[in-house]
């Protein structure tokens, strides 16, 4: 289980940290909306899934 968090890069830590933000915020201001954004970055931070291979860096 470490080794699987010691492979991740800091944008899969920034998506976990973000995640867990809305989360909050979205049960401290009742927005439960935002729930599915928090949703969003948790499975992206989990799974690693988004922009593979610089194919949506801004150049």
């Amino acid at each position: 289980m470490i080794n699987y968090f010691k492979q991740w890069t800091a944008i899969r830590w920034i998506r976990l940290i973000l995640g867990v933000f809305i989360v909050f915020q979205s049960i401290d201001n009742e927005l439960w909306v935002l729930m599915i954004p928090a949703l969003y970055l948790f499975l992206q931070a989990f799974f690693n899934f988004g922009c593979k291979g610089d194919s949506c860096s801004i150049k």
